[in-house]
């Protein structure tokens, strides 16, 4: 599969720097293996002069953002890690990508699942979000906070205020995302290393949280979660509106991830995406009716349930859409 990139997101001051070190500090795993890359502003990155680096290997992008100038310098920082390590056989075996606390983290994962020169030679492992509670009424105001919340796959929250964490308000925004109460000194390996959780599909029990939270879901500044239910589908039928909805509306459509009940196969499929990037993986289990979960950011919700119960009208028993 390559190497595992695990990519840390979060508002300025959230703790992004400080959630590594500690990472570093008590890991098993030999850091002479993990290469950070950070993504700074300006000449000078301050969170490179914070970061512990006597031993690990740091490489940092400045003048831009990775989001979107950098995305091409990324590329060639990741093809000379490769150059690197063939040349003189240097294990590395773990990258940890930190953005810039505004940055989208959308186009750096396209890059990553797109780029010719990268594939085969990496993966991404997961997306994590740092959220410092102190800061939730700034977060909820902006928009790019939001986008990194809706994109996330694992959600550390700062211990330092977790009485006034928003756990229930994250939920709402990112149902998907789990979330874990970072407290000093108690994170393992587990917490934040060989999550696979970026490709990891959508299980029955958070479906079922997913149902609960849209039927209460308030939307912030258009940031929600849909969820969308069905029995058997018409394969064809189905990939033609996946088609449709990738097409025009690639640009509000964050992550889509699902359990799908095909009226050709005995098994269930899973599906799972980002922005235009979709996968299929048949599996083994009882198929038992199809549950799809679409985050995004303004998206014409009424239209997309339409257009899912017309399409396979004559294809499945359609439940209710809530």
């Amino acid at each position: 599969m390559g190497i595992p990139i695990t990519i840390v997101s979060g508002f300025l001051g959230a703790g992004k720097t400080t959630l590594i070190n500690q990472v570093l500090a008590q890991t098993g795993k030999p850091t002479d293996e993990i290469l950070i890359i950070e993504n700074e502003f300006g000449e000078t990155g301050i969170d490179h002069q914070l970061l512990l680096h006597e031993e690990e290997r740091i490489l940092q992008l400045n003048n831009g953002c990775m989001c979107c100038s950098l995305r091409s310098d990324l590329i060639a920082t990741l093809t000379a890690v490769l150059e690197v390590v063939q040349a003189n056989q240097q294990p590395i075996k773990q990258i940890i990508l930190e953005t810039t606390g505004i940055a989208d983290p959308q186009p750096i994962v396209q890059t990553l699942l797109t780029a010719p020169q990268l594939r085969g030679y990496y993966y991404i492992d997961s997306l994590l979000t740092v959220i410092n509670p102190a800061q939730w009424f700034r977060l909820s105001q902006e928009a790019a906070a939001l986008k990194q919340i809706a994109m996330a796959d694992k959600i550390f929250i700062r211990e330092a205020d977790q009485k006034v964490a928003p756990q229930n308000l994250l939920k709402e925004i990112n149902p998907l995302a789990e979330q874990i109460v970072w407290q000093k000194d108690s994170l393992k390996d587990a917490d934040f290393f060989d999550l696979d959780s970026f490709h990891a599909p959508l299980d029955a029990q958070t479906a079922v949280e997913t149902s609960h939270v849209h039927e209460h879901h308030h939307t912030h500044h258009g940031f929600h979660t849909m969820l969308l239910e069905a029995d058997k589908l018409a394969e064809p039928a189905f990939i033609e509106w996946l088609d449709w909805l990738l097409w025009h509306h690639q640009e509000k459509l964050y992550r889509i991830k699902g359990i799908l009940t095909f009226a050709t196969y005995e098994f269930a499929t899973t599906l799972q995406g980002v922005n235009q990037q979709v996968s299929f993986q048949q599996t083994t289990k009882p198929a038992v009716g199809t549950k799809i979960v679409l985050i995004g950011k303004d998206l014409p919700e009424v239209l997309i349930r339409q257009t899912f119960k017309q399409t396979f009208a004559t294809e499945s028993l359609m439940k209710e859409g809530r």
